[in-house]
């Protein structure tokens, strides 16, 4: 029967004279059982000496082949026969009879039985029926192997053939996504994610389609960075490589609990630069990758043949994020070349922190407005207010639905945080909320050679800067504080927050004396102008102060310097107040305190935020427009 196949044997596993039985024998006869006993040695054999006993071994274990004595029980063997093909149908039942019963024999066979044996029996009678039965089911395992590989094959042929249809995708992200679809399928994973080389001549890797819950993968990385995520969730990996052709990697999910016949994770071998090949794949899965690297090279070759088919993101009127690596790398190139600059930035648009309900006495948006209700940004919208704020030379590329990245050629850091400026600003007069920041458009920068020699270092740094800004202390000034006075004495008393105290633009207590404090701000400033152009901000007012400090290390003026000393003594409650603002080509930094009997309690931090928004409201206070 079947049950008695599944793990035993197939055809493919061991021949069928392996094949192991369980064997019934109801005989009565002590000879006979002996016999069974001494010829059945390679499968399993059960014995019985009445029908109880036997109806019991049947019942606990449903036998293969049956040997049923038809005289047991003055004729109650013949309804044994019947009795044991309701319990195990599949069972091969021979009647064994004297020559004085041969009618009930008959009878045995009318009702079921495959055979009739006269006693008393030989043992190559025994082994033949056993065999026969042996056989029997081999032949059926056989046929069902066969039927399921039929099956395997015309199902594998049609994947084939679906990855054969790939090189004639409109574009590879939609090739990518029908390849995350087919490998699903026949695979039976979870989910899976395509990641295709960004540029011809990129080692950056673009997330080109994934499926849920591979969604939050990385949307780009070098092969290291996406080898390393896929081994920290335990992902497999598949090269889609062809020899000296290589186009990416796809990433399969196994569902929970389930086995896998498939390479484990590829990891990047810590003493070389490249990879450790993975095991052998899987012969389907291996033929499907080869194939797809193809189409994927074929899709690539018309793509660029066709002169920027894949320059413009279809749902945006950004760029697509290969062009910007091709861009980029050019850019990069140039740099080194001749000593030039650039800055990129990273954009990461949150809705759902945008629409977050606000905590009593906080802030999702520093305003000079009342707060209206919070809204949800929308990506495509947001594209068209920041394509105001850059210049008809910067490239800005979408990623995916919620992140962009902004290329500034022959662009400085100050610049670039100018150009941060004018992206919240036009987002806020979009929405009619002039003067608030919004706290789920997070926006991070790197400039070349700075913060970075290579794309990747830009990119990882632009992007860490960008996440750095969502728990900037800016925004947890309560929207009832306006005046500088206030705001500096909310700052003062206000502490780092949680969990926050490794990141380098996390606000720390400063308690020092004046002298202290200006030796501090002397470092911060001689320290910012090593790295060419410098914007300063510092409250000044008579006696010692970081204003007469920063002004006597401007002795001689500089036109990469712009200096702006305020003098805040009219402004209420703001005569003690010690502060320095510092945009430079490499950061930020902001200090603010109070001076209580020469002691200056405050904090300070490497926070662009901040540093942009005290300048900005030191300046208002002192009736000064720092920022134009």
């Amino acid at each position: 029967m079947t049950a008695s196949l599944e793990g035993v044997w197939s055809p493919g596993r061991a021949p069928a004279h392996e094949f192991s039985l369980k064997v019934l024998a109801v005989i009565a006869d002590e000879a006979t059982r002996t016999l069974f006993s001494r010829v059945i040695t390679s499968d399993e054999l059960m014995l019985a000496g009445d029908l109880a006993e036997g109806i019991v071994l049947a019942e606990t274990a449903a036998p293969d082949v049956a040997f049923i004595d038809v005289g047991l029980g003055e004729g109650a063997g013949l309804a044994m026969v019947h009795h044991l093909k309701a319990l195990a149908s599949e069972a091969t039942v021979f009647a064994l009879a004297t020559r004085a019963e041969l009618e009930a024999g008959a009878h045995a066979v009318a009702l079921g039985g495959a055979g009739l044996f006269l006693l008393p029996l030989g043992g190559d009678e025994v082994l033949n029926a056993v065999g026969s039965v042996r056989l029997r089911f081999a032949e059926r395992a056989l046929r069902m192997q066969l039927e399921q590989e039929a099956a395997r094959s015309a199902r594998a042929a049609g994947w084939i053939a679906r990855v054969a249809e790939l090189a004639d995708a409109r574009d590879r992200n939609a090739a990518a996504q029908q390849l995350a679809e087919v490998f699903v399928e026949a695979t039976g994973a979870a989910a899976a994610a395509v990641y295709l080389a960004a540029g011809e001549r990129s080692s950056e890797l673009v997330r080109s389609a994934a499926m849920r819950p591979l969604d939050r993968a990385p949307a780009y990385g070098t092969e290291t960075d996406i080898l390393d995520f896929a081994r920290r969730e335990q992902l497999i990996v598949v090269p889609l490589a062809l020899r000296k052709l290589a186009a990416g990697h796809l990433l399969l999910q196994k569902e929970p609990g389930r086995s896998s016949a498939f390479p484990s994770v590829r990891r990047p071998d810590s003493a070389a630069s490249t990879p450790r090949r993975a095991p052998l794949l899987d012969g389907l899965v291996k033929l499907l990758a080869t194939q797809a690297t193809t189409a994927l090279a074929l899709l690539g070759e018309r793509e660029r043949s066709a002169g920027g088919a894949a320059m413009k993101d279809p749902a945006s009127s950004a760029y697509s994020f290969a062009y910007y690596v091709d861009v980029a790398g050019r850019e990069i190139d140039k740099a080194r070349r001749y000593g030039r600059r650039f800055t990129i930035a990273t954009i990461v648009i949150e809705p759902d922190a945008a629409a977050a309900p606000e905590r009593p006495g906080d802030l999702a948006f520093w305003r000079t407005t009342p707060a209206p209700p919070a809204t949800t940004h929308n990506p495509g919208q947001v594209v068209e207010h920041l394509l105001r704020a850059v210049r008809d030379t910067d490239i800005l590329a979408r990623v995916d639905e919620n992140e962009f990245h902004l290329l500034m050629p022959e662009t400085a850091a100050l610049e670039a945080h100018a150009c941060h400026r004018r992206m919240l600003s036009h987002v806020a007069e979009s929405e009619k909320r002039a003067g608030y920041l919004p706290k789920g458009l997070l926006v991070g920068v790197a400039t070349f050679p700075h913060d970075g020699q290579s794309l990747a270092q830009l990119l990882r740094i632009a992007r860490r800067r960008a996440d750095a800004t969502k728990s900037s202390i800016v925004h947890r000034v309560p929207q009832d504080r306006r005046s500088i006075g206030e705001i500096v004495s909310l700052l003062v008393r206000e502490p780092p927050a949680p969990g926050g105290a490794s990141a380098i633009s996390a606000p720390r207590a400063l308690d020092l004396s004046v002298s202290d404090t200006i030796l501090l701000a002397t470092s911060v400033v001689r320290n910012a102008l090593r790295g060419g152009a410098v914007f300063l901000l510092v409250a000044h007012h008579d006696g010692l102060s970081l204003g007469a400090q920063v002004k006597a290390q401007l002795a001689s003026p500089r036109d990469d310097v712009v200096v702006h000393t305020v003098d805040l003594r009219s402004s209420p409650g703001c005569d003690d107040i010690e502060a320095l603002c510092v945009l430079a080509e490499h950061g930020a930094y902001a200090l603010v305190g109070r001076n209580q009997g020469g002691f200056v309690k405050g904090i300070h931090a490497a926070d662009p935020l901040l540093a942009d928004f005290l300048a900005e409201r030191l300046g208002r206070a002192a009736g000064l427009r720092v920022f134009g």
